[in-house]
């Protein structure tokens, strides 16, 4: 079944019925119309005397490629390695109590300065001066032990000798009395000073016993003695342990007790640093290595030629004081890389403000950006990074001369953030001041005519960058943004 749409705006009585439109149909069928004349019009023709020669030309002159360019710079660029690290001091060390006891005094507060062996705290010595009282007592024990052993010494050696001239004489008498023969002497006689002789022999021996005896016991004793006075220096050590000092001259960092704590030397009771000396160790890859020693060895050639070494220029940027940098001095290169990281570490000292300067020193714990400079181009070409282009290993850019594009071959040099350095190929030509097509530049053949326009970011995109990062050195894209 059909249904018949009418319009329901009112119609005249007897009227044909009209079809309904949709707005702006009108419009539609006058422009068509017009279109339709206008393409109906000989090219050349009475209507139109020589006008579609020109429009064809003019549409062959806009189909010619618009480029933005920026003017090659001249001028120094860097190699340089960026990281962030948290300063360290050279010095920094927790403070531990050597003996465990009660705190009876605090000498120092957190931020105090301290001098190298300042008292920081002190513990309860009443136990260490009782142990110190009873192993001077057990020294002077030893001591008269060895003054009675030396009686006994001397007393054995008389006892020896009395027994040797004993001997001796009964020796003497048997011999003289064997040499008078038979009949001067009856052998009963005779027999009896051999006894004698034999007795005093053995008194003899036996004194000479007592005398060795008596001394070893004399050198045990003044081993004894030897002994007790090391347990005398070592009650004297424990003592001064009551006294916990500093170390070394530095500043109090930390301070976790008080006056009551019983403390021992399981747990720290201070922290010490010295904040005039801070550094900062940092670990790069071992790709990365290569630089340094690059720079060491012009360092030492430098060092060879004029007896001073240039150390690297390093840039120091802490966080907690924006807009001020310090400088640093690369202290250590690790020969070794950690097999587990792939990395080596490199220690760099950070240079504090001198006397007159007003920049704060740098603390200890601070955020550090570090940027290394390993390698400089003193007069180097620069362009945008937008305008390299790559395909494979093939780097080009388009110098744009009267009107039409060049191809000219590079290679990449340094990159910053924004900018690179290209080199000119063997055979090739690039001048300070040439036009790169930076934006449109892609689908440009060598030779081909454009119009061309400066970029409005030529200027910033060629000044000197902030720090370039070696890890995005690499990472250049250089086709960014290619329309206009």
């Amino acid at each position: 079944m059909s249904q018949t749409t009418q319009s329901t705006d009112p119609q005249p009585p007897g009227s044909p019925i009209t079809p309904w439109r949709p707005p702006g149909a009108a419009l539609l069928s006058l422009a068509v119309a017009a279109l339709l004349t206008a393409c109906s019009v000989e090219v050349g023709g009475e209507s139109d005397p020589g006008g579609g020669a020109d429009a064809f030309e003019g549409l062959e002159r806009s189909t010619a490629p618009k480029v933005l360019t920026a003017p090659l710079i001249q001028r120094e660029v860097v190699r340089a390695l960026s990281t962030t690290v948290n300063a360290e001091s050279e010095q920094e060390i927790q403070v531990f109590p050597r003996i465990s006891g009660v705190v009876t005094a605090v000498r120092v507060e957190e931020g105090d300065a301290v001098a190298a062996g300042a008292c920081l705290m002190e513990l309860d010595p009443r136990e260490l001066d009782a142990a110190l009282a009873e192993s001077r007592i057990a020294l002077r024990e030893a001591e008269d032990g060895k003054r009675n052993l030396e009686l006994s010494v001397d007393e054995a050696k008389a006892r020896l000798e009395s027994a040797q001239l004993r001997f001796d004489q009964s020796t003497r008498e048997l011999e003289r009395k064997e040499g008078a023969g038979e009949g001067i002497i009856s052998r009963n006689e005779l027999d009896q000073l051999r006894l004698t002789a034999a007795t005093n022999r053995a008194d003899r021996d036996a004194a000479q016993i007592a005398e060795s005896k008596a001394d070893a016991a004399l050198t045990s004793q003044e081993i004894a003695i030897e002994r007790a006075a090391l347990q005398v220096q070592k009650a004297e050590l424990n003592r001064s342990f009551a006294s916990v000092e500093a170390p070394f001259e530095g500043v109090i960092a930390d301070r976790t007790v008080r006056v009551g704590d019983l403390v021992s030397n399981a747990t720290a009771a201070f922290t010490l640093t010295d904040p005039s000396n801070v550094r900062a160790v940092v670990s790069r890859s071992q790709r990365e290595l290569v630089f340094f020693r690059r720079a060491e060895e012009r360092a030492r050639r430098a060092n060879n030629a004029s007896g001073g070494a240039p150390a690297l220029d390093i840039e120091i940027a802490p966080e907690a004081l924006p807009g001020l940098t310090y400088t640093g001095q690369i202290r250590f290169v690790s020969p070794t890389i950690d097999p587990a990281s792939g990395q080596f570490r490199v220690t760099i000292g950070v240079d504090q403000p001198e006397d007159g300067d007003e920049r704060p020193p740098v603390l200890p714990g601070m955020l550090l950006r570090i940027r290394i400079v390993t390698e400089r181009h003193p007069n180097a070409l620069v362009i945008p990074k937008r305008g390299l282009l790559r395909e494979g290993d093939q780097h080009w850019v388009f110098v744009v001369e009267d009107g039409a594009a060049r191809r000219v071959a590079v290679r990449e040099g340094f990159a910053e953030d924004d900018n690179v350095e290209v080199i000119p190929a063997p055979g090739e030509d690039l001048s300070e001041g040439d036009l790169i097509a930076v934006v449109g530049n892609r689908d440009l053949e060598d030779g081909d005519a454009v119009d061309a326009f400066p970029w409005a970011g030529a200027d910033a995109a060629v000044a000197p960058g902030a720090a370039p990062d070696a890890e995005k050195e690499s990472d250049s894209t250089g086709q960014d943004g290619d329309d206009a």
